[in-house]
This record gives structure tokens, sequence and C-alpha cells, in this order.
């Protein structure tokens, strides 16, 4: 004891001094004289120990003062303290050191550098027992330490957190830790609380912060309180009348609470759980039952409001009786509610389908020429395409997709098929002649000498990136994504494929050549040279562009490669060709054919990090991305009814033969191709969405036929400029008048200055109000300014602000902050009189 006593004492010299004092003097009172003859065996260093007795208080004065000014002391009375009046030291003492003691309280205070130390003496008897562990000890003063101003209270405050586990020094972090563990059915913390703190204050702070009252309180019982509280505000007190002894009065602080609960990253896990605990309790889903889509949209305090919305909308969609706009509107508001983390694929699935549907519903394919329906392919109906590939995303992202998305899934899957994608070939078969080439296009034949050949006269270095399978409409959603990044100028146009189109030929017209063959084992040579794989392609290059640096590589190896290999690789070079073959691989496998979708997100990623790596590491300046060819898909598989038999030929698929036989059957196209070496061959290709009768699985992903899924190719012309400014975000601003609050709920209204486009990406915002000490005093409204419209009425952001109803003072002024969610830089602050009514 005496080594532990001996070592606090020299920890209380050694600390370093306040900038106002140069030496320590410690009193050291001990009136039961408890340490008299072990503080002789003391050896601290560099400092001078005198005991203090009434007849040398004047010496001893003497020498602190005059003889020794700056000397440490450690002055040891044997006596119990003396009031004020009656003590001849007590100049010194109001100038020394906080007194010592030997307590475990004391040192708990002196740990916390807390001077005025009988002020929170009975604070921490009454936590006597808590102090008795020297971790729980610890803990509080790790808590504590970056505290600027330590009261009783909040010395009781940390106590309480220590038990509960808080992490944050606040009443409401400790308090969402003990329901989380409610709601786990365990009670650890809680049994903590009752032995070493007080139940007592606990329900004192409950009562305060929300004007919590029962008879019996409970943590399951206030839990069903805050979140019941939450939810009547939501939907404007239309809540079941059996909740209304439960809902807390004034409502704000438990809004709040909730609010910051659910923004609070770190504490997601412990939401969750809490708040499903609390759906079963309240019966959240039979409140659900009955409700409209606009009523249930209000909420998102629970999941069970985003299952009957998802259900509801899913249902309506079903039967026809939709307003598309308004339910549109309503699903992408979801994005900024707590559980849409959990939900997003479902909303994104039934966003989607919306889309296709409405679009459906106005659809009239009436071209009356060739070109007049390839045009209005490429700027209106590819969409639909791409709709239908978004909705199948997100539907597959579905963990488990209820009764009513299953029936959505098959009304999507009929009004694509039946309503579309058969009306479309069969247009387009009316209109299609007997002869290749089928449009004005450029044929994808051409693309070499018509799209590369200048820039390699002009001495510009180019990248081909030729894409197995890359569909028109995939391309156009490329484009978008790539044009978020102003250092690229992009150019989306469309050419015709080759008839049939398939890998092998389709790949090798867009190389360099002069005459393309199919030889007699069926394979495509270019030129004399076997055309298959990049190491084909290499040597067709180099023999046909023989004065040209030139390489052809995999994308799957140049993303491998580190930046200093990649300039070693194209270092004076000046056409390199790049294959990707991701989304065929899925498609024409039977097996994964179902994933080809996923395939496409991948491919976009992949290209992205392409051009953007070459860009970077190589300086690469002009690129094109191109195809083969594109592909027809749909979910559901053929019947016998879609089938037609194959005749023999050197090359078949599912959807063409290649022979030499001209004869044109029933439901077939037949071409000849005098472009194909040896001259004599011809295509068959089925008619519409036929196939051929194959053995075997893989007849949802197929290729190779007229269809204009198939022929048209995407030419995606890119060009880096380096010294374009990185596009900048929309400008958001606050369209309310704001000088004076005067009330606890407001609703703020915020206009997006510019439409998203290339030069302006979107923004999240994130909207809250502060008192004048910094402390969030509202919740947090989340927007996001992604508006592509023209028409400034159509770019209106709004949101309802909560003010907790504890504000003190209540006139005062705040600050109502706008910041980026992207950069906690860009940030508007805007002054405002906070002017509050008195709640009774």
């Amino acid at each position: 004891m005496a080594a532990d006593t001996q070592t606090l004492l020299q920890q209380r010299f050694d600390a370093p001094l306040p900038d106002y004092q140069q030496r320590r003097i410690i009193f050291w009172y001990d009136e039961n004289q408890d340490y008299a003859q072990e503080l002789a065996t003391y050896q601290l260093n560099n400092v001078v120990t005198l005991t203090v007795t009434p007849n040398n208080y004047f010496a001893v004065k003497y020498r602190l003062e005059v003889q020794q000014p700056e000397q440490n002391f450690l002055l040891y009375l044997p006596i119990s303290r003396p009031e004020a009046q009656s003590d001849p030291l007590h100049d010194i003492y109001l100038y020394a050191q906080p007194e010592f003691h030997v307590d475990r309280l004391s040192q708990v205070l002196d740990e916390l550098h807390i001077e005025d130390q009988d002020a929170y003496r009975g604070t921490l008897l009454i936590y006597k027992s808590f102090f008795e562990n020297k971790q729980r000890q610890k803990s509080l003063v790790v808590l504590l330490q970056n505290e600027t101003a330590i009261t009783p209270e909040r010395l009781t405050l940390g106590i309480f957190l220590v038990l509960v586990g808080g992490k944050r020094f606040s009443f409401a972090n400790g308090l969402i830790y003990l329901l989380a563990e409610w709601a786990q059915a365990k009670d650890t913390a809680w049994q903590k609380l009752q032995r070493f703190g007080s139940e007592k204050w606990f329900w004192q702070q409950v009562q305060q912060n929300f004007n919590y009252r029962a008879e019996q309180p409970s943590l399951a019982d206030l839990a069903c309180a805050l979140f019941a509280t939450k939810t009547a505000a939501e939907f404007n007190d239309k809540v079941p009348k059996n909740w209304q002894n439960m809902l807390l009065q004034p409502a704000n602080n438990a809004v709040v609470f909730i609010d910051q609960w659910q923004n609070a990253r770190d504490l997601t896990a412990e939401y969750e759980v809490v708040a499903n605990r609390v759906s079963d309790l309240l019966r959240i889903t039979a409140f659900t039952r009955g409700k409209s889509v606009d009523f249930l949209a209000q909420g998102n305090t629970f999941a069970a409001y985003d299952v009957a919305l998802i259900t509801l909308v899913a249902q309506q969609l079903t039967t026809g009786s939709v307003l598309y706009d308004d339910y549109e509107l309503q699903l992408i508001k979801r994005r900024t509610v707590f559980w849409n983390g959990h939900f997003q694929a479902g909303y994104r699935a039934l966003i989607q389908a919306i889309r296709l549907l409405r679009s459906l519903a106005n659809l009239t394919i009436d071209a009356a020429t060739v070109q007049a329906l390839w045009q209005q392919y490429l700027e209106q109906l590819m969409q639909l395409d791409q709709v239908y590939r978004k909705f199948y995303r997100a539907f597959d992202q579905i963990s488990e997709p209820s009764d009513e998305l299953w029936v959505l899934q098959q009304k999507v899957e009929h009004f694509y098929t039946d309503g579309y994608l058969r009306p479309l070939a069969q247009r387009w078969d009316s209109l299609i002649g007997e002869q290749l080439p089928l449009t004005q296009a450029l044929p994808t034949a051409a693309f070499y000498s018509k799209k590369v050949t200048h820039l390699v006269n002009d001495k510009r270095r180019v990248f081909v990136i030729v894409v197995d399978a890359l569909r028109y409409e995939i391309a156009s959603q490329l484009q978008d994504e790539l044009n978020r990044n102003q250092h690229f100028d992009t150019q989306l146009e469309a050419l015709e494929g080759t008839v049939p189109s398939y890998t092998d030929l389709g790949m090798a017209v867009l190389l360099p050549h002069k005459q393309v063959a199919l030889n007699a084992k069926g394979s495509i040579e270019v030129d004399g040279q076997l055309s298959a794989g990049v190491e084909n392609w290499q040597r067709i290059l180099a023999k046909a562009l023989p004065d040209l640096k030139v390489t052809a590589q995999t994308a799957k190896s140049i993303l491998a490669t580190n930046r200093d290999q990649l300039r070693q690789l194209y270092k004076g070079t000046n056409v390199n060709y790049i294959y990707l073959d991701t989304i065929d691989a899925r498609g024409d496998n039977a097996k994964s054919e179902d994933e080809v979708f996923a395939a496409v997100d991948l491919v976009l990623q992949q290209l992205q990090g392409l051009v953007g790596t070459l860009a970077r590491y190589v300086s690469a300046t002009n690129f094109f991305i191109t195809a083969d060819h594109g592909f027809l898909y749909t979910r559901q598989a053929l019947t016998k009814l879609d089938t037609i038999e194959q005749p023999a030929g050197s090359v078949h698929k599912r959807r063409f033969v290649v022979n030499t036989d001209t004869h044109v059957a029933n439901n077939t196209h037949t071409f000849t191709l005098p472009e194909l070496a040896p001259g004599n061959l011809a295509v068959h290709v089925p008619a519409e969405l036929l196939r051929y009768a194959v053995q075997g699985g893989g007849s949802k992903y197929v290729h190779g036929g007229t269809t204009l899924q198939e022929i048209m190719v995407p030419l995606l012309t890119i060009k880096t400029e380096r010294n374009a400014r990185s596009p900048q975000q929309v400008e958001v601003v606050l369209l309310t008048e704001l000088t004076t609050v005067g009330s606890y709920n407001l609703t703020l209204s915020f206009i997006q200055i510019q439409p998203v486009s290339n030069l302006r990406r979107s923004k999240r915002i994130l909207v809250y109000l502060e008192d004048t000490t910094g402390k969030v005093i509202s919740n947090q409204i989340t927007l996001i300014a992604d508006y592509h419209n023209d028409s400034v009425q159509q770019r209106i952001l709004t949101g309802k602000l909560v003010i907790a109803n504890d504000i003190s003072p209540r006139y005062q002024q705040g600050t109502l902050v706008i910041v980026n969610a992207a950069d906690p830089e860009d940030v508007q602050r805007q002054t405002v009189n906070l002017d509050l009514p008195e709640i009774k």
C-alpha cells in the first residue's frame, strides 16, 4: 500500500503544471494519522515533505513563500481540514494544487483534474459500488477525458454510459444500447445499471427527455412509446386508437431521437433489431393492411412499410389500375429512407416495371420503311430492351420475391415478349428486303477503313475495344456513365452488323482486311489467317499493317497489368485491339444464360476501368468501343411452337445456318453471302423470334439472326480531353424564406438550380438545425437532387424539419446547415432566429 500511495503522490508532482504556476504545493490532511509512520519511508523526487502542526504554521509559511519560493512541497497535516477563517495557511491552500486524498473516490476526482472535489463527493458516494471495480473506474476516466466541463450531472451520465456500453457522451446513446440489448432478450447492461448505477436516475432522465411517465415503467413500454410516437408523427396521427395512451407529448424529442438514431451509421444494427422487435409488439404489419400507396409512402420507421408498399404496387401494376407517374415518383423518393438498403432491389424492379408497362401502353410500331424503324429503335425502342434488362437485374437481386412480385414478373415477361419484342420483329421482317445489307447504316465490315484509317494516317494512336455481344442499349448506358466524367467526349452511332450475327464473323470483319472467308472446317479466315483469338488478331494486324506497330490483347490481361508494364506494352504503338468476352461467355452457356444481365453490369464496370486506366497510364486519347453482334434474351423458356426444323449446314446455331442452298423455306429469311468467300454461300435465318430446334438447353439467349437487337452494333467513339474540367454537381438553394423559426415543425423547399446533364452531376444533401453551441437540435432531412427536367417547377425538393422540444433557451440564434453528403467541406450555413413557443 505504501508503494501505491507514494506512486500516486509522485504522479501528482510529475504531472504538467498549469501555465500560471512554476511549482506544486499539495496539502494532505490525515485526521486519523493513518499514514504518519508510512510517510517517513517515502522518497519523492524533487519534493520537500513537511509535517505541519499548530506550532509551526509561521515557519512553514515563511519557508514556502520566502526561503524556497520555487520548491515543490508536500504538506502533511495530521488533523482534519480546518474552517477557512481559522486556517493560518488558507491563503496558500487557495493557490496550491488540489488536495491529496488516499481513498478511491478521491483518486478518481484527481484523475479527472477536478479541483472542487467536495461538490462531487455526494455523487460519488451514491455510486460507491461502481468504483469498487478498477476497470469501470478506468473506463469512466477515458470517457470523460475529453469533456471540457465536468459537472456532477455529467459525471453521473458518464457512470451510466460505462455501465450500458455507450460510445458517445449523451444519454440518447446509452439508451440506444439498452434498447438494443432488450430487443435481443438480454439484460446484462440493465442488471449493471441496477447494481452499480441508479435505475431511478435513468427513469428520471427518460421523463425529462421524452416526458415518458408510467406506473410501472419498462424498456419494452418505453420502446413502444417512442416508436409509436414517431409513427403517429409520420402519418399525421392517423394511427390505431389503442395507441393513444402510449403516445408521448410533445412528440418532437421522440421524433428527433429516432431520426438521429437512423442517421447514425455506427448504430444501424441496433436500430434494426429494436425496430423489428417493436414492429411485432405494435403489430405494424396489421396496421399497414388496407392502406394506400400514398399513405404507406409517408413512413420510414419500420421495414413493414416497405414490404407493404412493394406488395401493393406490385399488385396494382399487375391489375393495371395504376397511376404510373405518381407511383414512380413515390418509389424514387424511397431512396432516402432508412430501410432502402434492404429493399432497393425491389424498388428498382418496380420502377423499371412501371417504365416498361407505361411505355408499352402507348407503344406504336408503324414505321413504313427500314430506315424509319431503324431510327425509331436507336432513338426510342432500344430503351425498352434496356428497361427490361434493368428490371431483371433488380428482380434477380431480391432475396425472396413475394408472390405478388412473381406475378408481376410474369406480366413484365408477357408484355415485353408479346407486346413489344414479337410485334417489333414482325414489323421489321415485313420491311427488310431479300439482300444484304438491310439498311443504309455503315456496315461493320467498313469500320476499319472508314473510322480508323484516317486517324492512323494522322499519326494518332488508336485503341479499339471489341466487346462480344455489346448490344446498342448497353452502349447507350455506357455513354451516359462515361459522360459523367467531363474528361471524355463521346459519340454513339449504330452500325449494321453481319448476317449471320455471330462471333467469328462479327469479330473478323472489324479487323483491317481484304477478304473474309469461311473455310471447309467452318472457321473464319481473314486474308488466309484464322481469325479466332487475340493471337491470331495480332498476326492479322501485323500482316495488314506492316509499317505500323500493332497489339492485340484481352481486356482481362490489361486490367491485371500495372502501370509500368502498360507503358512498356503500348510505347510507340499505332493500332491496338482489345477483346472483352464477358457477356457472350455467360449467355452462350445454358447453365449461365440467366446471368447475362449480371454480366452486362460487370462489362460496364470493366469498360470504364479500361478506358480510365489507359487514359491515365498511357495517355490514350482515341478510343472506339464496338461489338461483333447483339443478342436476343427472354427469361421465359421457349415452347415447341417457337422453333422450326433446322437444315444442314457448315455452320449452324439456333438462329442461323450457313450452307450453299439458296432455297427459301417457310418462316425463314435466306440471304446470299457474296462478300464471304468462296462466294457461293447462303445464310438461313428463322423469321421473327423463332429458333431452330436444337437438342439441349440454352435457347433464352441467342444471336445470329436479323432482328434489330441482334444486328444493330454500337460504335462508341471516345476522346479524352486533358484540360477539360471535371463536371460540377448541381446547385441546391433554399427556396423557403427563413429568418425566424417560430414553430417546432416546418416544411422547407429547395430548388435544384440546374438539371442533371453531362456537365452537372446529381447531389445528395443533408439538412439540419444547430443551436449556438453547434449541437444538432432537429431531425436530418436527406434530399437527392437528380432531376433532369428542364422545367424549374419540376426541380423542387421538400422536406420536413422537426425541432427538439427541450431547446434552452427558446430564444437564441440557430444555424440551418445544408451539407453535401459526398463532401463535408461543401456546406452552406444560414443564421436563423429561434423564437420557439413554450410547450405546456
